[in-house]
């Protein structure tokens, strides 16, 4: 058993459900605080304790292993304690985030049959609880709904009232086996198509929230900075699984906002921030930075898009390891490949780094399913525990996406070099066809993102009647600064072959975000690409 202070060893966990993982972190440090919340502490003892209330509740409502139940709530304390009372009990959760509208929420409660659902009132003038309400007749299936900040009705029970209640009775136990039981269904964006629901196990979940503790070397002394959702996978496994797997401490924010977690860090002395590379961008292109002291960060992930070079330089020179990794839905809460730390900043800058211990990466030629030599581009084929055991109701894109042999298709392009280090070059649907010529947005938006006028860039394919697609430069300036399509060209003509220079520029002030506000938005109704293709006022090259 890990000593308190030192990295839990993943032998210590890798037999116990997600349930009691934190049973044991309880009986180790029952005391430690788990999580901070705005004015608001949970101990590891507390947690457990409210937990395991909510789960005797539950079961008297009729909740059952097996049966799935839809958490709907922002980050904050309740989300902890639901998820981990949902695990002891051996019910399924269900993500949906909390800024899903009608379309996706019906058809995630639809699709899952959930029985039951955690909602919030809302936020920032929208109803989540009375959009419930609009659904049920609708949902037959969903039978309880319990609400947290009010909101009354037939079938709907306050939170707190559940906790306190169920603070009298004992929840029954039940047997779990962590190869074959469901923890969650993690559900794809569905931006090109209806979404799908990655059966996640037991063991994966596990497994996936402990990867992330190689790359970072926590331990029991670290504080997480929370600043993802943790409805979406990455916020899963690395704030609400793995500090819980490890015995050490979250300061969670309820939604990112740059300033804010830079007040927070400055203030708390945070340890480790895991992020997107838009948040760590928002964060060092903040007027404001000079004001606050990071100091105390010493490590972080960054995923969900690839990463320019410049954002992992700028924590180096603050003394703080930034590395890529790289995980989707389908490799559950976890990492599927990363930088083990310690490794070099040059290989860190481009790397997404190896696959993680147990797990097969390969990368293929989309067409014919060879694989490529060291070097060349194709997609990224992945085969280990940690992969999905199938889509939830949807055999056919099980069958499309996982090959019997048990590789998945996650349709990423990379290289793997000799040393086997993997480096990303978007997605198969990023590609730019320019007259025939193959363009890989990243190597541009790389490129631009040294310019230092530019503060956030994506590089888009716009119709092109004659060549196509003309390639779009999106770009968010930094402040009173302005840039110019020239100027762009410019600054690239020297550095890459004259057919990758952009052909048009489009100015934002801010990229969508898919939901979840870790990746950017760019396919799809009211996506990069669409509001690019839509701009009037974007300049073209004469």
């Amino acid at each position: 058993m890990g000593k308190l202070g030192s990295t839990t060893n993943y032998e210590d966990i890798e037999h116990l459900a997600v349930g009691e993982v934190l049973q044991r972190s309880a009986q180790m440090v029952p005391q430690k605080i788990c999580v901070f919340f705005k004015d608001r502490t949970l101990t590891y003892r507390q947690l457990d304790e409210q937990s395991s209330a909510l789960a005797a509740s539950l079961q008297e409502t009729g909740i059952a292993k097996g049966d799935r139940v839809a958490i709907y709530m922002f980050n904050r304390l309740e989300f902890y304690i639901t998820f981990y009372a949902l695990q002891k009990i051996g019910a399924i959760v269900a993500w949906v985030n909390p800024g899903y509208r009608s379309h996706e929420l019906s058809f995630i409660l639809g699709n899952s049959q959930a029985k039951a659902i955690f909602v919030e009132k809302g936020k920032e003038g929208f109803d989540n609880f009375g959009l419930i309400q609009e659904l049920r007749n609708s949902l037959p299936h969903l039978v309880s709904v319990i609400s947290l900040g009010g909101g009354t009705g037939q079938g709907v029970v306050p939170f707190e009232e559940m906790v306190t209640s169920g603070r009298k009775k004992a929840f029954g136990k039940q047997p779990i086996d962590i190869h074959h039981d469901l923890s969650m269904l993690i559900y794809t964006s569905g931006t090109t198509g209806v979404p799908k629901g990655s059966m996640i196990s037991h063991y994966q979940a596990v497994r996936g929230g402990y990867s992330h503790v190689r790359g970072v070397e926590a331990t029991a002394d670290d504080v997480f900075m929370g600043i993802l959702p943790m409805c979406h996978s990455y916020g899963c496994g690395t704030t609400l699984l793995q500090p819980v797997l490890i015995q050490a401490s979250v300061i969670l924010l309820e939604t990112f906002n740059a300033e804010q977690a830079l007040k927070t860090i400055d203030a708390q002395k945070p340890t480790i921030q895991h992020g997107s590379p838009s948040h760590y961008i928002m964060e060092m292109n903040h007027p404001n930075l000079g004001r606050y002291n990071l100091s105390s960060l010493r490590a972080g992930y960054l995923a969900g898009q690839i990463c320019p070079e410049e954002v992992i330089q700028w924590g180096e020179d603050r003394n703080i390891s930034l590395s890529s990794s790289w995980g989707n839905s389908e490799v559950g809460p976890g990492a599927g490949t990363m930088c083990p730390f310690g490794t070099p900043l040059e290989i860190r800058k481009k790397s997404v780094g190896k696959p993680v211990p147990g797990t097969q990466i390969k990368a293929v030629d989309p067409e014919t399913g060879r694989q490529v030599a060291a070097g060349e581009v194709g997609e990224m084929m992945v085969k280990g525990p940690n992969v999905l055991k199938g889509y939830w109701q949807n055999p056919e894109e099980t069958d499309k996406q996982l090959e019997k042999d048990g590789w998945l298709h996650t349709g990423d392009l990379i290289s793997i070099d000799e040393e086997g280090f993997i480096r990303m070059h978007g997605r198969s649907k990023d590609l730019i066809n320019r007259g025939g010529l193959k363009i890989y947005p990243s190597e541009i938006e790389t490129l631009i993102l040294q310019h230092p006028a530019v503060s956030q860039v994506c590089i888009a394919g716009t119709p092109n009647p004659v060549l196509g697609e003309s390639i779009c430069a999106c770009v968010i300036p930094r402040e009173h600064a302005h840039v110019s399509l020239k100027e762009i060209r410019d600054f690239l003509k020297e550095k890459v072959a004259k057919q990758k220079l952009p052909d048009e520029l489009s100015v934002f002030s801010d990229f969508p975000k898919m939901p979840g506000g870790v990746k950017i938005k760019k396919f799809g109704a009211g996506g990069v690409q669409e509001l690019a293709s839509l701009d009037k006022n974007r300049e073209k090259l004469r």
